[in-house]
């Protein structure tokens, strides 16, 4: 499952790129935008928690979690890593995020700054992110999170 995900999402952000006519974006309603904005944040909250339980409900089963570094999770060992220690994120924030809307798929894209001890390493990067939540049994969970290190 995990694998057609990540081909799913590949071949939507190719159609993107090369701009197909067939692909229609939209500026999400007011709703969608702050209903997304208002997950984000708890999001936000429970990873600088540490609360796995809190993320359990607000990630897809199919999350796909690419950290900048190029180390890949699933959703199972994401929590497992928060779980154990392995990923501590002492503050996580979010700028400049443009949302669009396809369907019941919402992407956003930003600029992240994180503080984040990874594998005993403690880090501070500022990121740009891309991150896709989808609409599952009426609910709005994130499905991918990718991001890459940048210099402001």
């Amino acid at each position: 499952m995990n694998q057609r995900l990540i081909l799913s999402i590949t071949i939507f952000c190719a159609a993107l790129a090369l701009q197909v006519p067939s692909v229609t974006a939209a500026q999400p309603p007011v709703d969608v935008e702050r209903e997304i904005s208002r997950l984000d944040s708890q999001r936000l909250e429970a990873l600088t928690r540490g609360d796995a339980s809190a993320l359990e409900q607000l990630l897809s089963p199919d999350l796909v979690y690419t950290h900048a570094s190029g180390w890949r999770q699933t959703k199972a060992e994401f929590l497992a890593s928060i779980r154990s220690g392995e990923l501590k994120y002492h503050a996580f924030s979010l700028q400049g995020v443009r949302m669009r809307e396809y369907g019941n798929t919402v992407i956003a894209t930003g600029e992240a700054s994180a503080q984040v001890r990874a594998k005993g390493r403690e880090l501070d990067v500022k990121l740009l992110f891309l991150e896709a939540y989808v609409k599952q049994k009426g609910r709005w969970q994130l499905a991918a999170w990718q991001s890459t290190r940048y210099s402001p």
